[in-house]
């Protein structure tokens, strides 16, 4: 049997006419063909009330959380910046109740940017809501170059997934304007940005697998990228146990 993983979807609420002004709920087609690839039954979970986090989370073996909106920096304790994005709450809230029951269930998660970020806030950490106003921030992390191609170098921590995957350094497409602050309870970083940002995260515990990245693997096997697969294939087979 193929271990099912649960793809937290994003919506798209606005009026488009090409959709006949229907509500959409989706996930990346990268995300799903990486899932496949590793070996993974994908499936999607639409955003709902967050209730229904322990039936999802007793279905599946694995949580995956995608990008997409800024996060509400009120699930954190802020107020919104001037320089915050558009938002989505209830994905907001809806994902910290799978992340928080997949933690009670031990469930392995793997989320990639957006989802780095939600799962921090779940786990009790903050974000930078727009790190281009901080002066640390000196490199380029919303790149204008098709996402497909790699834009910037991360370093990884010893000892840690990130390591044994990508090495001691690689290199990593970047799309993000928001930032991990603190860290939430019981994590790690293991990869940093040249500017010292935090570029991926994992759990302090063997029982509980975690890997999250700031960067968006998925696009990467547009370009047939091995390391960004061999991420899928290590979560799915996380998943198997």
């Amino acid at each position: 049997m193929k271990p099912k993983i649960g793809i937290a979807t994003n919506e798209i609420n606005e009026e488009l006419e090409i959709l006949s002004n229907t509500q959409i709920a989706y996930s990346p087609i990268d995300t799903i063909e990486g899932i496949y690839n590793a070996g993974g039954l994908p499936l999607l979970l639409p955003i709902g009330s967050p209730e229904l986090a322990r039936q999802y989370i007793n279905t599946i073996d694995g949580l995956l959380l995608s990008g997409g909106q800024d996060v509400s920096p009120l699930f954190y304790g802020e107020e919104p910046s001037p320089h915050l994005k558009k938002t989505l709450p209830t994905r907001d809230e809806f994902e910290i109740a799978l992340v928080k029951e997949a933690l009670r269930q031990q469930k392995p998660i793997f989320a990639i940017c957006r989802g780095m970020q939600i799962l921090n806030v779940a786990m009790g950490g903050t974000l930078y809501q727009d790190i281009n106003i901080l002066e640390k921030n000196t490199i380029k992390h919303l790149q204008e170059t098709h996402p497909k191609y790699t834009s910037h170098t991360i370093t990884t921590e010893k000892d840690s997934i990130a390591r044994s995957i990508l090495e001691e350094s690689t290199t990593v497409n970047t799309l993000h304007h928001q930032a991990i602050k603190e860290l939430g309870k019981n994590l790690k970083a293991t990869a940093f940005s040249p500017d010292g940002f935090i570029e991926a995260i994992e759990s302090n515990f063997k029982e509980q697998y975690i890997f999250a990245v700031q960067w968006h693997p998925e696009i990467l096997l547009q370009n047939k990228h091995n390391q960004s697969q061999n991420i899928f294939t290590n979560f799915v087979k996380n998943c198997r146990k």
